[in-house]
C-alpha cells in the first residue's frame, strides 16, 4: 500500500481517459492505415506518452500539432481541455480551447461548445469579463442557451451587479426558472439593503414588492421591511414587523436584537425595552448583538440579577462560544458565587468556547462562525440553521 501511495496517478488517469474516448471515436478505427494518417496516429501516442510521463505542456504541444491535421478529434481535445481544467491548470485548458476555436474547420456545434469551455476557463481563472462576453454570446444560441444564463448569474453574484442577474434570469421559459424564485427573492433583497442604505426609500420599497412577488415567505424580505419602516422614522411599525419575523421564524431572531435595542433606545422605551430583554428568543450568538444584549439587561437589572438571566437563558437554549465567553469571564471576576456552579460551569464552558462553528448549511453541511444568507460553498440562499 505504502508503494501505491508513493504513485502519482493523475496524468495516468488522464491519458487513459484520453485513450479510451480515442478508442471510442472514429478517428482511431479509421487511422490505422498507412502514410499520413498513420504519422497522425503517432502523434497521439506520443502525446499519450508525454501525459504519462508527466509532460502535459509537451503532450499539448504534441495534440495541438495534431489538430491542424485531423479535426475530427474535436471530442478528444474538449475532453482532455476540461480534465486540465478540474485539475485546477486553467491555463493548460484556456490553451487547448483557445486553439480549438481558431479552427476553420470545426462544425456550429463545435465551436459552441468551445466557446462554452473556453468560457469557464476564463471564469475559473477570474477573468469575469472575457467569461461574460464569451456566455453573452451563447445566450442567444438554441444548445448553450441555458448553460450560458446559468454562467452569467455566477458571475453576476461574484461582482454582486443583482440587477443584472435577475435580468438575465428574466431570459429563461417559465419552466426553466422553477425553483429560483428564492434566488431572485434574495437578489431584489440586496438591491432594497442597498436602497435603504442610501436613502432611495421608494426604490427599496419596489424591490421588496419584487421579492415578495418572488417568494412570499422569505424571512430576509421582512427583515428589511422592517429597516425600511426604521429609517422612515416609523419605530413601532419596524418592531412589529422584526417580532413577526422572530415568532415566524425562530432561527432568525438574532438578526433582530440591535435592531429593537436600538430602536427602543432612540424612544426612550424603557419598559418596551426590558421586557423585549428578559423575553428576547434566543440569546444572540453574534458577538456583538449579545455584548449589546447582556450590557442592556445590566443596566436594567443591574449586575447580579443580569447574571442569573442569563445562566438561565443558558441552560434553557444550550450554549454558544459567545454565550461561554462571556460566563468564562464572570467566572474568573469572581461574579458567581456558587462553588459548585463554578467547577460544573468551567468545564461547560471551556467545552463550549473550543466550538468552531455556530451555522451549518443544511444543503451541504458548510460550517461558519459568522451568519450569511449566501452559501459562499454551495451557492443556496437562506440555508444556514
Amino acid at each position: 500500500m505504502a508503494i501505491l501511495s508513493q504513485w502519482n496517478w493523475t496524468w495516468p488517469a488522464i491519458a487513459l481517459a484520453f485513450l479510451l474516448g480515442a478508442v471510442g471515436s472514429r478517428w482511431l478505427f479509421f487511422k490505422l492505415g498507412f502514410g499520413q494518417k498513420q504519422t497522425v496516429n503517432k502523434e497521439y501516442f506520443k502525446g499519450l506518452n508525454f501525459l504519462l510521463n508527466e509532460e502535459p505542456d509537451r503532450a499539448i504541444e504534441v495534440f495541438i500539432k495534431a489538430l491542424e491535421v485531423d479535426s475530427e478529434t474535436v471530442e478528444l481535445h474538449l475532453a482532455l481541455g476540461g480534465l486540465f481544467r478540474r485539475k485546477g491548470q486553467v491555463d493548460r485548458a484556456t490553451r487547448i480551447h483557445q486553439n480549438l476555436i481558431a479552427r476553420p474547420s470545426l462544425t456550429d456545434d463545435q465551436r459552441m461548445q468551445a466557446i462554452h469551455e473556453l468560457a469557464n476557463d476564463y471564469y475559473k481563472a477570474g477573468w469575469l469579463d472575457r467569461a461574460e462576453n464569451l456566455f453573452s454570446e451563447l445566450k442567444d444560441s438554441s444548445g448553450y442557451r441555458v448553460l450560458a444564463i446559468e454562467g452569467l448569474v455566477r458571475i453576476y453574484e461574484q461582482e454582486k451587479e443583482w440587477q443584472k442577474a435577475i435580468d438575465v434570469l428574466r431570459l429563461l421559459k417559465r419552466g426553466e426558472r422553477k425553483g429560483l424564485n428564492r434566488q431572485v427573492a434574495h437578489y431584489y433583497c440586496e438591491l432594497a439593503e442597498r436602497s435603504i442604505k442610501i436613502g432611495e426609500y421608494q426604490i427599496a420599497r419596489q424591490h421588496l414588492r419584487n421579492a415578495r412577488s418572488e417568494h412570499s415567505s422569505i424571512a430576509r424580505s421582512l427583515m428589511l421591511r422592517g429597516d425600511l419602516r426604521s429609517a422612515e422614522g416609523d419605530h413601532v411599525g419596524a418592531r412589529e414587523l422584526w417580532l413577526s419575523l422572530a415568532k415566524s421564524q425562530p432561527n432568525y431572531a438574532e438578526l433582530i436584537v440591535e435592531k429593537m435595542i436600538t430602536s427602543f433606545g432612540g424612544n426612550n422605551d424603557v419598559v418596551g425595552m426590558k421586557d423585549y430583554l428578559l423575553n428576547v428568543a434566543v440569546v444572540p450568538k453574534n458577538a456583538d448583538a449579545f455584548k449589546l444584549w447582556q450590557e442592556s439587561l445590566e443596566d436594567i437589572l443591574g449586575q447580579s440579577k443580569s447574571i442569573d438571566h442569563i445562566l438561565e437563558k443558558s441552560q434553557n437554549e444550550g450554549m454558544s462560544a459567545t454565550l461561554a465567553d462571556y460566563l468564562l469571564s464572570a467566572l474568573t471576576d469572581n461574579k458567581l458565587g456558587d462553588v459548585r456552579r463554578v467547577d460544573l460551569l468551567k468545564k461547560m464552558l471551556g467545552r463550549a468556547k473550543a466550538k468552531k462553528i455556530e451555522y451549518t448549511c443544511v444543503d451541504c453541511g458548510f460550517d461558519t462562525k459568522a451568519m450569511y444568507w449566501f452559501c459562499p460553498n454551495c451557492g443556496q440562499w437562506e440555508s444556514f440553521r
